[in-house]
């Protein structure tokens, strides 16, 4: 029999400490999106781009509101911790939730250590050693130094979330000051005017496609993840009507905060200063920028007042990857305990320590954080992985405040989106736009990550909420596994992404298309087929659950060819070449978004949480 996991999760949700001010929400948002992104992307964007990596960061935040817009609609009606894996839940059910969950899981815990591993690259420029010589990996000393890190964030989220939103706030000042004062310092003493368009391939030298790609592959929508953390910390909050203008301020600040940075980048590259022949945007990335762009912009200036403010800038390489890394460990916290809200892992994961914050994802964060640096130990290698994973977490950012305006449209709600029917739409498509130009390069690793969570869903969701028999999901499960494994090293990674890697490039053979093709209809004959045979028994309700997650599969079947065949491909010559190949994801997107709106129903989570924020407004 179906368990709600609203019902069960609001005894847990009472106790939580609603400390969160207005202000402390903006703040989020700022720390958050100001950390390791404004490190290190605007010298990734722009050896992609070139000048116009100034329209890849606009072109990203507009695509990005779409998003931020939708949740915060949706927080200030249902403020809830973990809301991000939480409400998908409340329209979807659980199979399309359990999918978006999973996927939020994957990049929110990786990125606290992106965040230590950040700070450590910059302090190397104090600390040699840190850095092993020649590349831009840690060496075992720097591993203690991005270990120690980790071990500050969960101490900081421990003591409970009003020290660390205080916290945040004190150290969020500061966060926006150094880019601010950055920015006027680099267009006063470094501007460079001929830089934006005077030199060799001009504004734009590697094509219009590279402005595009460049917004998941090179830090900048990675950056602009923060704004889910006023949705994540919503429940915490003292004033919920406060949600709704902490995140759009905290948001639009720091989006004309990252367009102007990067301007001032482009415009401060002295070529002499830092070897590279003028007009060789590429070679940036190998040049000693890549050792701390903007620190040594600062330092080989040779300016009095640019070397003194180069100190407090490393100060702040300290300090804004710290900020978003110590929210993310908070954040990771609260994602565990939304899935555990779910029914979708065990209750233990909503149990709170003395300070009132969940006890058990704390010390979840900081497990993994270890394990991620061991396995990913530069900031460049991860970076891609993480933006790929975190939009597939926001695939129901359209579809779901469309959802409830249909299923309640008297609900109580603190902020209405203007224009829902064009804005969740563009939120849908602005999703699945992000997660294609990630490049096959990484969308196939990240594809293949989020297909391994299936088995949790049969081997524990099924059976303790739909009454499914273990074993029966145990075999299914394995099975899985065992198929998933052999078909990605067989048909994907032997046969096209280990000679794609070694070639930067495969030219156009039958082989590569057979060998894609047959890994492709596998797993999605085994999704499908193992999914419905653990279905077959289950009555109408549950029944529900597994139809109204379907489009989520959808997305990830049809992202992944689409990406095979097109401009960001394998292929030196791509099948559908730019920009028919954006022009059909835009199609699919609303085609996808319009899927996911009728798939929604009243689920008795829905009827539980609609019951409690009423209560709660009397």
């Amino acid at each position: 029999m179906y368990c709600m996991g609203e019902e069960r999760a609001a005894r847990y949700d009472a106790q939580l400490r609603r400390a969160l001010s207005f202000w402390d929400i903006a703040y989020l948002e700022i720390g958050s999106m100001i950390g390791s992104g404004w490190m290190f992307a605007p010298l990734l964007a722009a050896s992609v781009v070139g000048p116009a990596s100034i329209l890849s960061w606009l072109i990203a935040g507009i695509l990005v509101y779409f998003i931020a817009e939708s949740y915060t609609e949706v927080a200030s009606m249902f403020p809830r911790s973990g809301g991000l894996v939480r409400f998908p839940q409340y329209t979807h059910g659980l199979f399309a939730s359990f999918w978006i969950a999973w996927t939020t899981l994957i990049y929110v815990v990786a990125v606290a250590p992106a965040e230590a591993l950040a700070t450590t690259t910059y302090l190397a420029a104090l600390v040699p050693g840190l850095l092993i010589p020649g590349t831009m990996e840690i060496s075992p000393l720097g591993y203690l130094v991005a270990a120690a890190l980790l071990i500050f964030y969960f101490l900081l989220n421990w003591f409970g979330v009003h020290i660390m939103g205080k916290t945040n706030t004190a150290v969020g000042w500061y966060k926006l000051l150094i880019p601010t004062f950055t920015i006027i310092l680099l267009f006063a003493f470094l501007l460079h005017p001929v830089n934006y368009s005077g030199l060799p391939g001009g504004f734009a030298p590697y094509g219009m496609a590279a402005i595009f790609m460049a917004i998941p592959t090179t830090g900048i929508a990675f950056a602009y993840l923060g704004f889910r953390q006023s949705v994540e910390f919503s429940g915490e909050v003292k004033r919920p009507r406060e949600i709704a203008i902490g995140a759009v301020l905290g948001f639009t600040l720091v989006v004309i905060i990252y367009i102007l940075l990067e301007t001032a980048f482009v415009g401060a590259v002295n070529w002499s200063k830092v070897g590279v022949s003028p007009g060789d945007w590429q070679g940036l990335s190998k040049s000693i920028l890549s050792r701390g762009p903007l620190y040594q912009l600062l330092t080989l200036s040779g300016i009095a007042v640019l070397t003194v403010f180069a100190v407090l800038f490393i100060i702040d390489a300290v300090l804004s990857p710290s900020g978003t890394g110590w929210i993310y460990t908070g954040g990771t916290a609260r994602s565990l305990y939304g899935m555990a809200a779910n029914g979708q892992l065990p209750e233990w994961f909503m149990y709170l320590n003395r300070y009132r914050v969940p006890k058990w994802g704390t010390i979840a964060a900081l497990i993994v954080g270890f394990l991620f640096l061991y396995k990913f130990p530069a900031w460049g290698l991860i970076v891609g992985f993480i933006t790929s994973a975190g939009y597939f977490g926001f695939l129901v950012s359209g579809p779901l405040p469309l959802a409830l305006r249909k299923m309640a449209p008297d609900a109580p709600r603190y902020y209405r989106v203007p224009a829902i029917s064009v804005f969740s739409a563009l939120a849908t498509i602005s999703v699945y736009l992000i997660i294609y130009w990630s490049t096959f390069d990484i969308l196939w690793g990240v594809v293949v990550a989020i297909l391994l969570g299936l088995p949790l869903f049969y081997m524990y969701v099924m059976p303790s909420r739909f009454g499914v028999s273990r074993s029966k999901g145990f075999v299914a499960g394995i099975l899985y596994w065992i198929v998933l494994l052999l078909s990605t090293y067989f048909l994907l990674y032997e046969p096209i992404v280990a000679p794609y890697e070694k070639s930067g490039g495969l030219l156009l053979a039958p082989s590569y298309v057979l060998y894609f093709t047959a890994f492709w209809l596998i797993t999605l004959a085994m999704v499908v087929g193992l999914t419905l045979w653990l279905s077959a028994g289950l009555g109408e309700e549950q029944r529900n659950h597994i139809r109204a997650g379907w489009w989520i599969v959808a997305v990830i079947f049809t992202v992944l060819p689409l990406s095979f065949f097109g401009q960001f491909g394998v292929f030196k010559t791509p099948i559908i070449p730019f920009p028919w190949d954006t022009i059909i994801a835009i199609l699919i997107g609303l085609a996808i978004h319009i899927w996911g709106a009728r798939s929604a129903f009243m689920t008795e989570d829905l009827k539980t949480a609609l019951q409690r924020t009423r209560q709660e407004k009397v």
